[in-house]
């Protein structure tokens, strides 16, 4: 009985083996898979000037290239395209478009509002991917060309009682002496604001024309309405700090007193390069000769070439307003802000030295 058992299991060993051999000497194999290549990665063409002031108004992307997506031999393969400008990315669509306020934003950042052409070399990638594994392609340098839309100067409006208090408004002449602007706000041309400080009862109306009371804000029947020129004057019942802030779109205006406590400055220099960055340099003058003064103009204000500037308060440095390079001809200034960038012109600038807002109005 034992040999029997002895004889089996031999037989069964050697069976096993021999399956095993066979699989050894007849091994099965999976037939390699084809190699997945990609097309050159052709530098774009340039196209032509970029000129803000030209497009469309609600234009949401520019063409800045034409260009040749690669090509892929394994259709489950596409392409997301990139343009890299000074090592930042930026989507861009198959036909060479990206968006136009990054653009606009981007040009502003490093060269500034100069209405010049700027010549922006870039390059384009390519993610060539089926969602699981990726490869990137990288194209060779090009030129953007663009040349950028001048800022606009909102439809300004003016406050007359302030000032020197005299209620002149025989035109232009008058503003920043008994004619005081609101400002456009940061981003909009259609949102006015200012504050200042208003003494007791103070009396005022808001006209839209130096020269003209025939468009005004002013009280009729307790509301502060636009109307013909027939109402009646605004007037504040306490001492102290208010923001005025007119829609134009609606033509609404609200007066609401505000709790702050500003500095009070006894002048605001606008140093640059242009005068050797002296801070008691280049004043401006107080507007408001009968209270507490927040504004300030300086007219007949030439630059000759471009160059940084900032608004500077009591001959030092200590309190300064800086908007950076896209802040120009108008904008926010904020402490120790970046340089703006003025260009060459002659201007009427103002500044509320509570909000930080400013123009360079060009004469």
């Amino acid at each position: 009985m034992k040999k029997f058992l002895y004889i089996a299991a031999m037989t069964l060993m050697l069976a096993g083996c021999s399956e095993d051999y066979k699989d050894w000497a007849e091994p099965q194999s999976n037939p390699q898979g084809t190699e997945v290549t990609f097309g050159t990665a052709a530098t774009p063409t340039e196209v032509d000037l970029i000129d803000y002031a030209q497009l469309p108004a609600g234009t949401s992307t520019v063409k800045v290239c034409n260009m040749t997506i690669p090509t892929c031999n394994d259709t489950s393969y596409y392409a997301e395209t990139y343009i890299i400008l000074d090592g930042t990315e930026y989507v861009l669509t198959n036909d060479g478009c990206m968006d136009a306020a990054a653009l606009n934003e981007y040009v502003v950042a490093h060269y500034g509002r100069a209405l010049e052409q700027h010549d922006i070399p870039a390059t384009v990638k390519w993610v060539m991917t089926n969602g699981t594994t990726a490869t990137t392609l990288t194209s060779g340098e090009f030129m953007i060309h663009v040349i950028l839309a001048p800022l606009t100067i909102p439809d300004l409006w003016y406050i007359v009682g302030a000032g020197d208090n005299s209620w002149n408004n025989r035109g232009m002449e008058d503003v920043g002496v008994s004619l005081v602007p609101l400002y456009g706000t940061p981003g909009s041309v259609t949102i006015l604001k200012y504050v200042g400080y208003f003494p007791a009862r103070k009396a005022f109306k808001i006209i839209h024309t130096p020269g003209d009371k025939s468009d005004q804000f002013s009280m009729v029947g307790g509301a502060i309405v636009r109307n013909n020129g027939e109402g009646q004057n605004i007037r504040v019942t306490d001492a102290g700090y208010y923001e005025i802030t007119i829609d134009t779109d609606k033509d609404l205006m609200t007066l609401e007193k505000v709790d702050i406590t500003p500095g009070v400055y006894t002048m605001i220099g606008i140093p640059g390069a242009y005068q050797g960055w002296n801070p008691a340099g280049n004043l401006m003058t107080a507007v408001s000769t009968k209270a507490e003064n927040h504004d300030w103009i300086v007219k007949d204000f030439t630059i000759t070439e471009s160059s940084e500037l900032k608004f500077a308060a009591d001959g030092d440095w200590a309190i300064n307003w800086g908007g950076g390079s896209e802040a120009f001809p108008l904008g926010m200034g904020t402490q120790d802000g970046k340089n703006m960038v003025a260009t060459p012109g002659t201007y009427t600038v103002m500044f509320n030295d509570i909000l930080g807002y400013y123009y360079f109005m060009e004469q």
